[in-house]
């Protein structure tokens, strides 16, 4: 198959090609950054340039705008932050009126990037759509314009590049990133190590999000469930991964008194979710990513009460039964999910004695998500994507270097 090359080949272009990146996310933002490395490596001379978070730019995109602080969950806290993207947005069609780039490079975040896709194609741009918003689920909202704004859409779920070939767009499955980059940087023995932890006794990995209002609504509950927890379980060992979005004050204000030990681990994620027995986590990608790596996990959600009642009214309109992403891919509850006001202490634990090492839960669960990997794909999918969008450039093909 054409994705079979061992080696990337370097193409022959006439000038420089300019490519305009947007991605609004922690997790767009990790995606992009691969892509783009990847892309580099066969358009050596490319400009990349646009909006993101650090990983794009260490990967060499120049950035107009920093999305890191951008992320919004819902209609409540996206009105926080519209006005700047509204500016945002309008800044950067002034400059890609005066500067079209060869390709315009979408990654989720639908809510900015599909009218600025309409935007761009009205003016001729040409726009590659990596991750269509909401590709996990199994049908197309009532109004969708990806098909008529874009010229290739990439998704990682089967389900979702059939159900958009069928709306007309030129929509290709290649697999999941995160099965090329969700992998450990240690040996358990390291981590345990680096860690300071026993590595013959339990431990909880916790991972209360990236954005600063889930952080402060989980944290405190984790904290309390790990106390709890460890009075059932002595010796019971906890471990924080933290994002590099959260500050180190906010960790500390939440984690103040704590009755057990809990290390923090920064940029350790995928460490934490390999070698945890166990984990509490925040709704969001990093199911997705835990489930890859097979660990068992309890999934948690809080947010404000303006939120909690949009939830409930979206809910209703989108026949959603899961929030957690390997459930709703899996389509049905494999995972716990404690959302609002079930998400308390005493619920976390009384779960996480039936998921633990050796119980019926923690097979059960641990197959299931094998189950969800394998509806993935294979690896290889940034290689993958980055393939249909040499193509969609025209870059030439025939001439490698």
């Amino acid at each position: 198959m054409w994705w079979a090359c061992q080696r990337p080949a370097r193409y022959a272009v006439k000038r420089a090609v300019s490519i305009f990146c947007v991605a609004g996310e922690a997790s767009g933002d990790a995606s992009c950054a691969a892509l783009v490395q990847t892309v580099r490596e066969r358009l050596p001379n490319a400009h990349f340039w646009g909006v993101g978070g650090r990983l794009m730019a260490k990967a060499g995109v120049q950035l107009l705008y920093d999305s890191s602080r951008w992320g919004a969950v819902g209609v409540v806290e996206a009105l926080r932050v519209a006005p700047a993207l509204w500016l945002a947005q309008q800044n950067l069609k002034r400059r890609l009126a005066q500067q079209p780039p060869d390709l315009m490079v979408l990654v989720d975040f639908g809510a900015f990037n599909v009218p600025l896709a309409k935007w761009a194609k009205a003016r001729g741009i040409k726009v590659f759509y990596y991750f269509p918003p909401g590709s996990w689920r199994r049908y197309l909202p009532r109004r969708n314009d990806l098909p008529h704004c874009t010229d290739c859409i990439v998704t990682p779920f089967p389900w979702s590049a059939a159900l958009l070939r069928q709306a007309g767009a030129n929509a290709h499955f290649v697999g999941h990133p995160l099965l090329d980059r969700v992998k450990p940087s240690l040996s358990e023995e390291q981590f345990c190590h680096k860690l300071h932890l026993n590595a013959e006794s339990l431990r909880v990995g916790l991972l209360p999000g990236s954005r600063r209002q889930e952080v402060r609504l989980l944290l405190p509950i984790m904290r309390r469930a790990a106390e709890l927890l460890a009075e059932r379980k002595p010796g019971a060992q906890f471990v924080l991964a933290l994002a590099p979005s959260v500050r180190d004050e906010e960790v500390q204000h939440a984690l103040a008194g704590c009755a057990v030990p809990c290390r923090i681990a920064r940029e350790m994620a995928y460490d934490v979710m390999a070698y945890s027995h166990l984990l509490w986590c925040c709704s969001g990608t990093a199911t997705l990513e835990a489930a890859i790596l097979g660990t068992p996990m309890i999934i948690l959600y809080r947010v404000s009460r303006l939120m909690e009642l949009e939830y409930h009214v979206r809910k209703r309109a989108l026949n959603l039964t899961f929030i957690g992403l390997p459930n709703l891919i899996a389509q049905r509850g494999i995972c716990p999910e404690l959302l609002q006001h079930a998400a308390t202490p005493q619920n976390i634990v009384a779960h996480s004695l039936n998921l633990l090492p050796g119980t019926e839960g923690h097979r059960l669960q641990r197959e299931a998500l094998q189950e969800v990997k394998s509806v993935l794909g294979e690896p290889g999918a940034t290689d993958r994507a980055a393939h249909l969008l040499l193509k969609c450039l025209e870059v030439n093909h025939a001439d490698p270097r």
